[in-house]
């Protein structure tokens, strides 16, 4: 539904608040009670024996969805967040809350008032349930607006009367969402511990692994029944344990220039492909789900008995987390045993703005994979507080620079984080500072990053840019592309970029996406862009939300 879309003050800015906290939000011994059916059914009444005066069957909790106080809870917060305009997504679960929003600010003087004087920060941050010094926040501007125009190639003025419109449209500040959502989950950040056996049909997601049974055992309860998915989302608690924090300006040092430290990228392939640190490893995940049964094959690919006979005391390593195989398998283990590689003395684990590491670490730490000594590090506040600190670094250096030693140059931080850090809005990715990047731009299908010299003209544009990737003529097409697309109306001509040697269609797909699309995928993006493409002709938002107020 097309609405009409208001002009934004030419006075705001937005402020974007990343948080989360792992706190309980519901009693353990609430989620405890649960029946094992995992179904949506209402809790079975009570059952009362008159002759002992006691009740005979305990009150099973709802799931987690329709837990009254996460209920309550998500009512609360869409009551106080809209007043202020707030757009973006939190997600709250029996462990916490975690998200990131946007909301716009007074004036572009004011981005720099503490955040005392932010009304919507000063709610969350205070809030008595999730509130406190122990609610990580990561606070950023949406104020480069003004350069977005330079981001798409526009045709000459004189060929369109709606392009001055259109650029002076993407002149004014932009919000960072569509809308408000505010969901229920099992997690705040989805490990999958909880979901069904290896070979289980109704999990398409769950990977072979070789220190998991893949049999379906059906003697036991759906694993995810309420109880048994919180059992096992114990194995990966930050509340219970968690990795040691490494600050950004300790990180460089600790890690990166320590070549005995394991450096694990916990995030998913689409986002490490833009970015990433010096040595880190690219564990090839696409959903963080996937990444209990990466760290146990990487456990796998080391020889832990060197690293146990490596310390001074063989009691405080703990037991050996050797990989478990069958007796028929010895003398083939003996034999992978031999080409095992030595260990690493410590793991470093990062990610966006840390909340993956919390659990990931936590699931290292409580997994039996690796000694018990073995030092496991994070990086606190994750790429966003590194690019900050090292953004904050060179300025302050910059200025003393200046003060002290006129016309001469002092070595700042050099940073250790190579391309650009992807997140989950309109900005894409972000640079040092936490500056939208300028380079990509969100796939239509996917919403990963893609560059946006793809979505030029092959004789690129005013900045410089150019697109190298071709319009693919119709003998040259395979025949499985052809198929995909046929009889769908309106869409583009389909490219082929050369540098990712991938297909793609500009506006639709991109080249890490397009090859895995469904023809029903295509169709529903298809009619989508159309409805986008009437709405901006006639001056109206493809979203909308209703609920916000003044818009009932």
């Amino acid at each position: 539904m097309c609405e009409s879309t208001p002009a934004a003050a030419a006075s705001t800015t937005y402020r974007i608040l990343a948080l989360y906290r792992f706190v309980p939000l519901v009693s353990q011994p609430d989620l405890g009670s649960v029946g094992h059916d995992g179904n949506n059914e209402e809790p079975a009444p009570k059952e009362r024996n008159d002759e002992v005066g006691v009740e005979s069957q305990p009150e099973l909790s709802p799931e987690p969805e329709r837990h009254p106080a996460l209920r309550n809870l998500q009512r609360e917060l869409y009551d106080a967040l809209r007043p202020w305009q707030v757009r973006g997504t939190l997600l709250l679960a029996p462990e916490g809350i975690n998200g990131t929003i946007c909301y716009p600010f007074p004036t572009r003087e004011s981005v720099d008032a503490p955040p005392s004087e932010d009304p919507v920060f000063a709610y969350l941050k205070g809030h008595p349930l999730f509130g406190g010094a122990d609610l990580r926040t990561r606070l950023s501007f949406w104020k480069d607006y003004c350069d977005e125009a330079s981001n798409y190639d526009f045709p000459d003025p004189a060929s369109s009367g709606c392009v001055q419109e259109k650029i002076q449209q993407l002149k004014q500040p932009q919000q960072a969402f569509q809308r408000l959502k505010i969901k229920i989950k099992a997690e705040i950040v989805t490990m999958g511990l909880g979901r069904p056996p290896c070979g289980d049909s109704r999990d398409a997601d769950c990977l072979p692994s070789p220190t998991r049974d893949c049999r379906v055992n059906t003697d036991t309860p759906h694993p995810t029944s309420p109880s048994l998915r919180h059992h096992e989302n114990q194995k990966c608690n930050p509340l219970l344990t968690k990795g040691q924090y490494l600050s950004p300006s300790q990180w460089d040092a600790l890690c990166i220039a320590n070549p005995d430290v394991l450096l694990i990228d916990t995030r998913n392939t689409y986002e490490v492909d833009i970015g990433t640190f010096d040595g880190a490893i690219d564990p090839k995940t696409k959903h963080f789900a996937e990444f209990p049964n990466y760290l146990e094959r990487l456990a796998g690919q080391y020889d832990w008995s060197s690293y146990k006979d490596s310390n001074s005391s063989q009691a405080e390593s703990g037991d050996h987390r050797e990989m478990h195989v069958g007796p028929d398998h010895v003398e083939c283990n003996n034999d992978r045993k031999e080409r095992k590689k030595a260990p690493p003395k410590a793991i470093a684990m990062f990610c966006t703005g840390g909340i993956r590491c919390e659990k990931a670490t936590s699931y290292a730490l409580q997994s039996n994979l690796f000694p018990k000594n073995m030092p496991i590090y994070h990086l606190e506040g994750g790429i966003l507080a590194y690019l900050d600190y090292v953004s904050t670094q060179k300025n302050y250096d910059k200025r003393s620079n200046e003060d002290v030693i006129d016309g001469a140059e002092t070595n700042g931080p050099k940073s250790s984080f190579h391309g650009e850090c992807f997140v989950f809005d309109k900005r894409v990715a972000v640079t040092e500072g936490l500056r939208p990047s300028k380079k990509y731009v969100p796939c239509y299908g996917c919403r990963g990053p893609m560059d946006k010299r793809l979505l030029l003209s092959p004789n690129g544009n005013t900045s410089g840019d150019k697109n190298d990737a071709a319009e693919c003529k119709q003998s040259t097409i395979p025949s499985k592309y052809q198929n995909l697309m046929q009889g769908i109306p309106n869409l583009p001509a389909l490219h082929y970029d050369p540098y990712t040697k991938q297909y793609y269609l500009p506006g639709l797909t991109c080249p890490r996406c397009h090859d895995g699309t469904t023809r029903e995928s295509l169709e529903r993006f298809a009619q989508r862009k159309e409805q986008m493409e009437i709405c901006e002709r006639e001056g109206k938002s493809h979203f909308h939300d209703g609920k916000l107020v003044g818009c009932q």
